[in-house]
């Protein structure tokens, strides 16, 4: 008897010591969480590469001006997104707000689409980037832009892929 008195006490302590060893599993971000966050998030352009359709390949980070590279791109969860001027401004009357429009990501989510976006000094109309890699920190994204480099200039397609990083 003390023998079964003594095993139901050593199970007692043995179920009651054993903590729930589950884990709670964190559902993964949404597209539209990871490019925005909960509120926003900023991004500055730390690699961008047009290739013209005769396979010309232009750095446009380091071919460009401070003044362009380094503007600050907010992507807002609310479906707006702004671009700013960032530390230095190519002119001293250049507004600090950039540009503020909408953006949207496709119904299958492999695409973002923009009302519009100014990039290197060029202005696009509705761009849609591929998304081609997205995490906390990164975005990369590929679209196909026309371009007219110079008024006397005939219109051009290029593909544009572009980097931007979370900024610190």
């Amino acid at each position: 008897m003390r023998l079964i008195k003594f095993l139901s006490i050593i199970f007692c302590l043995f179920i009651f010591s054993c903590k729930d060893k589950t884990t709670e599993t964190v559902a993964p971000k949404t597209k539209k969480e990871l490019f925005a966050g909960t509120t926003s998030k900023s991004y500055k352009s730390t690699k961008a590469e047009a290739v013209t359709a005769n396979g010309l390949k232009i750095d446009l980070v380091s071919s460009q001006p401070p003044c362009y590279v380094d503007n600050l791109l907010t992507i807002f969860s609310n479906g707006t997104f702004e671009i700013r001027e960032g530390a230095t401004k190519c002119a001293t009357s250049d507004p600090d707000l950039i540009l503020k429009t909408n953006w949207s990501l496709s119904a299958d989510e492999k695409y973002l689409n923009a009302e519009k976006i100014i990039f290197a000094g060029f202005t696009f109309e509705k761009p849609q980037f591929e998304i081609l890699e997205l995490t906390e920190t990164k975005f990369v994204g590929k679209s196909k832009l026309k371009i007219k480099p110079t008024p006397q200039s005939a219109e051009q397609e290029v593909e544009l892929t572009a980097t931007f990083e979370v900024a610190k």
